[in-house]
């Protein structure tokens, strides 16, 4: 790729595209320098999606297309959906993600010391 040493860079980041596997559209390996990403960053994903409308790209010819544009993009650790919006002749308008949230741990809040309070 012409890049020269990279090897302390946070660039390239590559993803590597295979058929879906689990009822997504398409499925991907997310590489950041140095290791495998767990799961796939949301720029991967809206790129992978946007790649599956290029005619002749890999991932057009790995795609299972969505009739509605929106794109579950399968990871190791799951999926992310995508949505591409594209006019009626076929060209993109825009991207972006579905929904990003998801739940991180569970937890108990207790009431505050009382004796730990400021005054009024």
């Amino acid at each position: 790729m012409n890049l020269g040493d990279v090897s302390t860079a946070s660039v390239p980041k590559m993803t590597l595209v295979s058929a879906a596997r689990y009822g997504g559209a398409i499925s991907t390996r997310s590489f950041i320098p140095h290791r495998v990403h767990a799961s796939v960053g949301v720029l991967a994903a809206v790129t992978v999606a946007t790649a599956t409308r290029l005619a002749g790209s890999p991932a057009q010819e790995l795609v299972d297309p969505p009739s509605d544009g929106r794109y579950r993009i399968e990871h190791p650790t799951g999926d992310m959906e995508v949505f591409i919006d594209t006019d009626k002749d076929g060209t993109i308008r825009g991207a972006g993600t579905i929904r990003t949230a998801r739940k991180l741990f569970d937890g108990h809040v207790f009431p505050a010391d009382q004796s730990r309070q400021h005054p009024k």
